[in-house]
């Protein structure tokens, strides 16, 4: 597995690119991600110049390599690049991704001769254009198409990097890149002026709960369990895999025919995960939806919360045996359910079907669970978390004294912020800027909108703010939630505002942090405008 220095691409085909580079190329090899630098021209003015990736390879040479995300390219005989879209061919106008890589590639090894004084490059270097999902459908003869990979060659970048490389010199030139030359130039690039900041997280943390190769040993016994036996409950900390697992678990059965349902507290989590799975939609609930819709007439919308959680379960269950049953229903977010609203789902479950139960009694933030998986007849545990980044699974760990190890392999990340701001909102807007570029932003609170500190300025730095969960990942907007309504949720980076000391409000108690802290993948702030909070959090999470 090769080495990989900078930070982590927000575009999805530069994140595919990366990831195969990583996990294809020798471990003697660096890859160095989003190059950024400013050079003078002749006449005096400044130029920014960037570059998607450059891989080092010892004794041969530095590639630099442009991605792009089309599906269909071709090159027509006039030498004009093409792409396929919206059911027409699409000229580029403006620098073909050939040119575009070649004057990357000269102008960044002009840069690393004229830093250290080097009158010739120590090596070879070539360029290749990436399409990580694109196939080109035509090209002249005149056409290398070594310069070039498509998503078929894919599974072959190191042999192509290096044929890139030979094509441009066939002597001995790649033998003067050493080691030694090559950390020269990592330094170089590392620098502030050129701008490539060290990763604080990996491409496996951007879609660590997509893929199965992620999970522990305790979660791949789990799943087979799931897959295997009627009646089950997963029990395991925030980050664990548990959502996934539900989803995966419902989605197996429906394709498998079964009249299954996924069944969480959080409406806003049934609403995020329909958003990501459109296509199983239909058998996404809140429980609180799911027992409405059985409902002859429609209800007050002012009922209160005793309602939903037990006056209504017990008019589903009233109507049981007239309700159509399930085949299979998923429990997620357990610790949030009351013991009438799980009775309520078993007595819409058809006779000797699929019961499965998961929960985390550490994010029992209502305190109305009985604290046990009604329904279970088998129980699994997981234990470790691979969700967050080592750092902000230790500061998790510290807020409840807990001791959840992180999955082997997850990135160190960055310590979280811990900010005093006398005046939040300035200070949330420019760290929302600053991290949006990478990856989605949340801004939790233990308040609503209307009574936190955004409450009087709810745009900035060109960002507005929304309630809205579709919104999550949107580009000009930062998603808002309350803590408690973010749980089961996460997002790439938290901000976590109004913060207080555990269990002096009622509005924040432990597992309130502990909820808004595992929320965060990879980044996490916390702000208080409260010096004392300030000092109790520091003490508390960075000991």
């Amino acid at each position: 597995m090769a080495r990989v220095i900078g930070t982590i691409p927000s575009d999805r085909s530069e994140n595919e690119v990366l990831k195969e580079l990583k996990n294809q190329c020798p471990k003697d090899w660096t890859i160095i991600s989003n190059i950024c630098w400013s050079v003078k021209d002749k006449k005096g003015y400044v130029r920014d110049g960037e570059a998607d990736f450059a891989v080092l390879i010892p004794e041969s040479g530095l590639v630099v390599i442009e991605v792009k995300g089309s599906r269909r390219f071709k090159v027509k005989e006039n030498g004009i690049w093409a792409r396929f879209e919206r059911g027409k061919w699409i000229d580029i106008n403006k620098k073909s991704p050939p040119e575009q890589a070649t004057k990357n590639m000269h102008e960044l090894v002009g840069l690393i001769n004229e830093k250290n004084n080097w009158t010739t490059f120590k090596g070879r270097y070539s360029y290749v254009v990436v399409y990580p999902q694109g196939e080109i459908s035509d090209y002249p003869q005149m056409f290398d198409k070594s310069t070039v990979v498509t998503k078929k060659n894919m599974g072959h970048l190191p042999s192509v990097l290096k044929v890139s490389l030979e094509e441009r010199d066939h002597g001995n030139k790649g033998k003067g890149f050493s080691p030694l030359v090559i950390e020269t130039i990592i330094d170089l690039l590392k620098d502030r002026k050129f701008y490539v900041a060290s990763a604080d997280t990996n491409i496996e943390v951007e879609d660590d709960l997509s893929k199965i190769e992620m999970l522990t040993r305790q979660q791949h016994a789990s799943l087979r369990g799931l897959f295997q036996l009627p009646s089950v409950a997963v029990l395991g900390p925030a980050g664990s895999g548990k959502t996934l697992m539900a989803m995966w678990r419902m989605m197996s059965l429906v394709e498998h025919g079964s009249e299954a349902i996924y069944v969480c507290y959080n409406k806003n989590l049934a609403n995020a995960l329909q958003l990501k799975y459109p296509d199983y939609r239909e058998y996404i609930w809140s429980v609180d939806k799911l027992f409405t819709s059985f409902l002859e007439q429609p209800i007050n919308q002012y009922k209160d919360v005793e309602f939903y959680r037990e006056s209504l379960p017990l008019l589903v269950m009233d109507q049981a045996d007239s309700i159509r049953k399930y085949d299979a229903i998923i429990v997620d977010e357990g610790q949030d359910f009351s013991e009438n609203q799980i009775i309520g789902l078993l007595e819409l479950l058809a006779e000797d079907n699929t019961w499965a139960f998961f929960a985390d009694w550490n994010q029992d933030l209502y305190n109305v669970s009985s604290g046990a998986p009604i329904g279970a007849e088998v129980i699994f545990h997981l234990y470790h978390n691979c969700r967050n980044t080592v750092l902000i699974n230790d500061a998790s760990n510290k807020v409840l004294n807990s001791n959840v190890e992180s999955m082997p392999g997850m990135p160190e990340g960055v310590s979280p912020e811990i900010c005093y701001a006398k005046v939040q909102s300035k200070l949330v807007w420019e760290l929302a800027k600053d991290w949006k570029g990478k990856g989605s932003v949340a801004i939790l609170s233990p308040f609503k909108l209307e009574n936190s500190s955004l409450s009087k300025q709810k745009s900035g730095h060109g960002l507005v703010l929304s309630e809205d969960i579709a919104d999550l990942n949107a580009d000009k907007a930062i998603y808002f939630s309350t803590i408690k309504s973010f749980k089961g949720i996460e997002a790439s980076s938290v901000i976590v505002i109004d913060t207080k000391i555990p269990n002096e409000h009622k509005a924040f108690s432990q597992e309130n942090l502990y909820v808004a802290c595992t929320r965060a993948t990879a980044r996490l702030a916390l702000i208080s405008s409260e010096r004392e909070v300030v000092t109790y959090l520091s003490k508390v999470l960075k000991s």
